[in-house]
């Protein structure tokens, strides 16, 4: 968990740049900004100004290609591969344009999978994703276990979010 003194997020003098030499086009540049926690954040801009960038590097799925980014004190450019993974599992929520849910599982079986890959015990689990799921039923409806009607936003991945307690929520 931060530290509350710290930023959960720290970015200074940050780029991210694709390609090389006359190809290469930088997405984001030199950008500097802190977050704590309990702060909400919007990144804003037209197509193609750095917000996806940004975001992939917030949520750990990308690198900078120059500066220092913090999460929770911890410069990420140190992080093994093996580090992130366990940063993203326990410190960060997604929420994707796309649903991203497992066609296969229910809606609740989608909200409890990221539980048991930290080792939350089943019992604990159900009654994250069952308080999850109530909390996001104002936005959506489950027929037999399964997400289903026209839903305004991506309500199951909050509610998947909204189960796993991650002091970091990315939206995208």
């Amino acid at each position: 968990m931060p530290d509350a003194c710290q930023p959960l997020i720290e970015a200074r003098d940050v780029s991210k740049r694709y390609g090389t030499g006359k190809a290469a086009v930088t997405a984001l540049r030199e950008a500097n900004f802190s977050i704590t926690a309990g702060e909400f954040v919007a990144i804003m801009g037209p197509s193609g100004s750095g917000k996806t960038s940004l975001l992939n590097l917030i949520g750990l799925l990308d690198r900078p290609t120059a500066g220092v980014f913090r999460i929770m004190g911890t410069d990420t450019a140190m992080l093994s591969p093996d580090a992130e993974a366990r940063v993203r599992n326990y410190h960060i929520g997604f929420v994707f344009q796309s649903y991203s849910l497992l066609p296969r599982r229910t809606a609740l079986g989608n909200v409890e999978l990221p539980l048991a890959y930290r080792g939350v015990r089943r019992k604990e689990r159900i009654r994250r994703a069952q308080a999850a799921a109530i909390h996001a039923s104002r936005h959506i409806s489950i027929r037999d276990g399964r997400i289903i009607g026209d839903v305004p936003v991506p309500a199951g991945q909050m509610a998947l979010s909204a189960a796993s307690y991650t002091p970091l929520l990315v939206a995208s």
